[in-house]
């Protein structure tokens, strides 16, 4: 498997492809360890979880909202309706609301990789550079203080349309931000969902391996860590 050239634009999802979550769970943060005991989370029956988390994030289902207060919101009532449903746990509402500011407004909850800069540094003098992401508000403030939101000439995010990936509205609407044919683009995630669902409106597609137990793909060029980009575009 090769890339078909010309290349003028390059897409990235951001969780796992530029920055990973610092304890390896995007909702049980660092904050999150504090207060809740993992033995007795674990101690309850995967029925009850199942339900409880369900329950929990319907106040995430995908809506268009836009401001890191409406995200905060939504994941106060994601951490109450927790600390509700699951009292042996002996989570505080108090303590949901601390591990939901946290969740939103700490920038140390991403651990951007160690080779994400010098990539983007050297992908930007080439390539015309965008983000395809299902995240959160407060991603832009994130990707300002850590040097890289300058990097990109488009940001395409479901949090503005209202659609997760791999919905096609989401990368038709990149194509449409990007002003580059779908064939001359290139996607990077870590999902094969989502790239079937790119490749499908003809957007290239390269599999990243940097999730843990990610698994190898026949059907998509892989790559274990971003710089390996540098060596096949």
């Amino acid at each position: 498997m090769k890339l078909n050239n010309p290349i003028r634009a390059i897409f990235f999802d951001l969780g796992w492809t530029i920055f990973r979550p610092f304890t390896g769970n995007w909702k049980i943060t660092t904050k999150a360890l504090e207060y809740i005991n993992l033995e007795n989370l674990h101690s309850i029956s995967k029925e009850r979880l199942h339900i409880t988390f369900l329950k929990a994030n319907e106040y995430l289902k995908m809506e268009i909202y836009k401001t890191e207060l409406e995200e905060l919101e939504r994941y106060m009532n994601y951490y109450k309706t927790i600390a509700d449903e699951l009292p042996e746990i002996k989570l505080t509402l108090q303590q949901a609301e601390i591990i939901a500011y946290d969740r939103v407004y700490n920038d140390s909850n991403y651990i951007f990789y160690e080779d994400a800069k010098k990539t983007m540094e050297a992908l930007k003098e080439k390539y015309k550079i965008g983000i395809i992401s299902d995240t959160d508000p407060s991603i832009i403030r994130v990707l300002k203080n850590a040097g890289f939101y300058d990097y990109f000439d488009d940001m395409t995010f479901n949090f503005e349309l209202g659609v997760n990936k791999p919905n096609p509205v989401i990368f038709e609407q990149a194509l449409k931000g990007m002003n580059v044919p779908a064939k001359e683009t290139v996607f990077i995630d870590d999902y094969e969902i989502n790239l079937d669902s790119a490749t499908n409106i003809g957007i290239q597609s390269i599999l990243i391996l940097s999730r843990p137990n990610a698994q190898k793909s026949s059907r998509y060029l892989t790559i274990n860590k971003l710089s390996d980009l540098l060596f096949i575009l």
